[in-house]
């Protein structure tokens, strides 16, 4: 029990020895009590145990009951709240060396035993934490499949024109990958400036805060010839201004064929509907030649010496030719498959040069056509053979609803059209086509622009192929205008085409 004692208070080998000197002593005084020697030696050993018990009450006990307290209190700072509290500068009684190392124990083991439930705390919420990483992180490779999905463009701008996401197909129009452009500026990658673009489309968003759209926009990279583009803010919360941009970019050069294709095929329709009236046209000049030739080949056989008028027959015989000429150019120009090339143009004589080709209709609906031109119109870039095909085709319409509208009038009703031309504002010219036809109905009007919606029965063979006003809404949206229309059931249509004097720029995509 003694030795037990003795490594309990951890004493050291010095300690040690004074103790079994005084058990020595106490012995030697109890065998023999009348001894000097004995008496002084139990003296010696008694003055340097006390002087030990001084020594080790200054340099261990005080020092080691500091540091307990400190460590006692440190801990019940940090213990649990059902654990008692002691108040700051209380000292725990020493009572003995055995008591203070059982209160610190048992603090320590309290604490202990909380940080145990913390840490398994701890690990529960770091499950819980991984399981959400795993599900953040299998939505991340879903949105970043579902952007590598999509064929067309995507990727996603901040105010600093800098790229924070991008889909596969959009780098790979730049020879590059989503990680190689992610962090690099827009105008970097696209246009090759070191400065954002003056016709930056994603800047006036962000300003605004209101989407924006390019239509048919001509591209002249390989691939990819002509582009519709979207652009679209994007809000966080209840934020007022926008910081990111969302791009979209979609392929149109497959439509724009088909639809090239679709304005050939109703072209030819057109032209079908005119044959009556150009044959009827040619055979009168090609008989009014051969009248001509057989008068002077008579003239030559009767009296050759008369070439005063048979210079005059031959003068008429070249206006024949000319006019011919002059009409089979027209109709080369427009049923010739048009170039991707724009010219500054007048538009009243692209205008006057398409009524040519609606004469033949007109005058056999007996329609009068009026023009109401504006002279002081500056050219605009159009592509002339396709303007035409617009306005041959509202001329075409406006006689049908003539006809209709003769079959259910009187005698004395007669067709007229207006074709007017002018400014819209300072950077846009217009044409309309104004009849006093049957007009359209209303359910009529909602689907007058689909394709092969027609208010007749739909048959090329009879002219109705249901791709006119298609035909050329699409051609206007090519040329960066707008077509719109008002009608009244037996009181006429108006229909209008406002073109731009320019087309705007390819935008940086």
């Amino acid at each position: 029990m003694l030795i037990n004692l003795l490594a309990r208070l951890k004493a050291t080998l010095f300690f040690k020895i004074l103790i079994a000197l005084n058990l020595l002593a106490f012995l030697g005084l109890a065998c023999m009590p009348s001894t000097p020697s004995a008496v002084w030696f139990s003296l010696v050993v008694h003055v340097l145990l006390a002087v030990a018990l001084g020594w080790f009450m200054v340099n261990v006990v005080w020092p080691v009951r500091a540091s307990l307290d400190e460590l006692v209190l440190v801990v019940d700072r940090y213990k649990s709240e059902s654990a008692a509290e002691v108040k700051h500068g209380e000292k725990i009684n020493m009572g003995s060396y055995l008591s203070i190392l059982k209160r610190s124990t048992e603090l320590l083991v309290n604490q202990y035993e909380e940080l145990i439930s913390r840490s398994r705390q701890l690990e529960n919420f770091s499950r819980v934490l991984e399981k959400q990483n795993l599900k953040v992180s299998e939505s991340r490779q879903r949105y970043r499949r579902t952007l590598d999905a999509l064929e067309n463009g995507l990727y996603l701008i901040d105010d600093n024109y800098v790229i924070l996401a991008i889909n596969r197909a959009e780098a790979a129009y730049v020879n590059s990958t989503p990680k190689e452009l992610v962090g690099k500026h827009c105008y970097e990658v696209f246009r090759h400036r070191q400065s954002p673009c003056s016709d930056c489309m994603p800047r006036d968003c962000l300003n605004d805060g209101q989407g924006r759209n390019r239509l048919r926009v001509e591209k002249r990279r390989a691939g990819r010839e002509y582009v519709n583009i979207y652009c679209y803010p994007i809000f966080h919360g209840n934020e007022r201004q926008s910081h990111e941009v969302v791009i979209y970019i979609q392929d149109t050069s497959p439509l724009v064929m088909m639809e090239d294709q679709v304005i050939r095929t109703e072209k030819m329709a057109s032209i079908g509907q005119m044959a009556a009236g150009i044959a009827h046209d040619l055979n009168n000049y090609l008989a009014a030649i051969y009248g001509v030739v057989q008068l002077l080949q008579m003239r030559f056989e009767a009296s050759p010496e008369e070439r005063e008028k048979d210079l005059k027959l031959l003068g008429r015989l070249r206006g024949q030719v000319e006019a011919l000429n002059l009409l089979s150019g027209n109709l080369m120009i427009f049923s010739h498959p048009e170039r991707k090339e724009m010219f500054p143009l007048s538009l009243n004589q692209v205008i006057e040069d398409a009524l040519s080709f609606s004469r033949y209709e007109l005058e056999r609906e007996q329609v009068e056509v009026v023009r109401d031109f504006d002279s002081a119109l500056t050219s605009a870039r159009m592509e002339k053979g396709q303007i035409q095909q617009v306005m041959l085709n509202l001329m075409l319409n406006g006689a049908q609803a003539i006809r209709e509208r003769k079959s259910h009038s009187d005698a004395d009703f007669k067709g007229k059209i207006v074709v007017t031309t002018g400014w819209e504002d300072e950077n846009h010219i217009f044409f309309s086509v104004a009849d006093n036809g049957a007009g359209i109905s209303h359910d009529c009007q909602k689907r007058l622009f689909d394709p092969f919606f027609s208010t007749k029965e739909v048959n090329a063979e009879c002219g109705a192929t249901g791709l006119g006003l298609f035909t050329a809404q699409t051609i206007v949206a090519q040329h960066q205008g707008r077509i719109s229309f008002t009608s009244a059931v037996a009181g006429g249509s108006t229909f209008k085409v406002v073109l731009p004097l320019r087309q705007e720029e390819g935008v940086c995509v």
